[in-house]
């Protein structure tokens, strides 16, 4: 019972970052590259929210899942931040990259967005 509420209050988390990114298109006046960071930055915080949430170990089949493609990120972050040879801006465009799928991937199983 207390996984089942977890998965909506995780929901409930990536359904609030959802409007917030959707918030700044429509509501803001912004440059493209400016909306992007801040959306980035939208959907980092919560998915590092997210993975605070889910403890080690946990049972429920979409948490285990949400875990998985956090850790995945995590390891992508880490292989990008050993390249060598990537100039600045590319590693942060990649970085940009790696949270934005996992955010939409996270926000898809969860059921927040249509796929």
């Amino acid at each position: 019972m207390r996984e089942e509420v977890l998965v909506e209050e995780v929901r409930a988390l990536v359904r609030e970052a959802v409007a917030e990114r959707r918030g700044l298109v429509a509501f803001t006046r912004l440059a493209g590259a400016e909306l992007d960071r801040m959306a980035r930055d939208t959907e980092r915080r919560a998915l590092e929210r997210v993975g605070g949430m889910i403890p080690r170990g946990v049972g429920n089949p979409v948490l285990r899942e949400v875990a998985a493609l956090l850790e995945a990120m995590h390891q992508e972050l880490d292989q990008l931040e050993r390249a060598t040879g990537l100039r600045p801006e590319s590693r942060a465009l990649g970085r940009d990259e790696v949270v934005w799928q996992t955010f939409e991937r996270v926000a898809a199983l969860l059921g927040v967005l249509e796929v």
